[in-house]
């Protein structure tokens, strides 16, 4: 019997995120690690200022690591130039900030798709019908 190997989404390794404020130093991060596996779900939870949205921007290279590694779908983000990580984000990574981060000067109808629209790629109709239909628009 052959053993099947799950193909992970996400691996996180050792992340540790520090700053200084004043003279301070303020370790967001601690050694977290974790792997998402492709398909998965995966829910962050926790109190106000335990470092969740610090390990979010992180895992999606918003913000630099202060050491550990993130690879998404094999792709290690440290060794990613700023373009490189643009281009990741926007064909690999999801968001779903905590306030509605949307062009005001767009309808919501067209700030779905607006991802697609800068990769220069046309949405599925009946895909963007379910979007709508999901999140009840």
């Amino acid at each position: 019997m052959s053993e099947t190997s799950t193909r992970m989404a996400a691996v996180i390794r050792d992340l540790q995120k520090h700053y200084v404020l004043k003279s301070e130093t303020v370790r967001a991060l601690r050694g977290v690690s974790f792997d998402v596996p492709e398909g998965d779900y995966v829910a962050i939870m926790g109190p106000s200022g335990s470092g969740k949205s610090t390990l979010m921007h992180c895992m999606a290279g918003l913000d630099s690591l202060t050491s550990g590694d993130v690879l998404i779908d094999s792709t290690t983000l440290g060794s990613l130039s700023e373009r490189d990580l643009t281009l990741l984000r926007r064909d690999n990574v999801g968001f779903v900030f905590q306030a509605f981060n949307l062009v005001p000067t767009l309808s919501a109808l067209e700030n779905i798709p607006l991802p697609m629209d800068l990769a220069g790629v046309t949405p599925d109709r009946a895909w963007l019908d379910q979007v709508i239909e999901t999140v009840g628009l």
